[in-house]
């Protein structure tokens, strides 16, 4: 089986199948992230009083990028070049609005 091919696989998050097609090597990865998805789903369950799976995976999501985000921090790396370079742009265009507006 070749690196690139890719293979189908189904996976549960939050009780909800969703139909993926990945790279084979990155199949136990994928893997690996769906499971810590619902663990992460069931804590929050038994913490908070939700109104649907969504909400969950909301506060999943915003679990694993604080946390990802931290640990990057931790390590020393710089955030995404990209991003700042959009916030600085949005930062010059709202001070050319405001100072027009003076």
């Amino acid at each position: 089986m070749n690196e690139l091919e890719r293979v189908s696989r189904e996976v549960v998050i939050a009780n909800r199948t969703y139909p993926l097609k990945i790279f084979k090597n990155d199949e136990e990865r994928v893997l690996n992230i769906v499971q810590n998805v619902n663990n992460r789903v069931e804590q929050l369950r038994s913490i908070y009083d939700a109104k649907d799976n969504q909400d969950y995976l909301a506060m999943c999501l915003l679990q694993m990028t604080a946390t990802a985000s931290n640990s990057n921090a931790i390590r020393g790396e710089s955030p995404n070049i990209e991003w700042e370079n959009q916030i600085i742009s949005i930062e010059n265009l709202l001070e050319t609005v405001n100072s027009d507006s003076i």
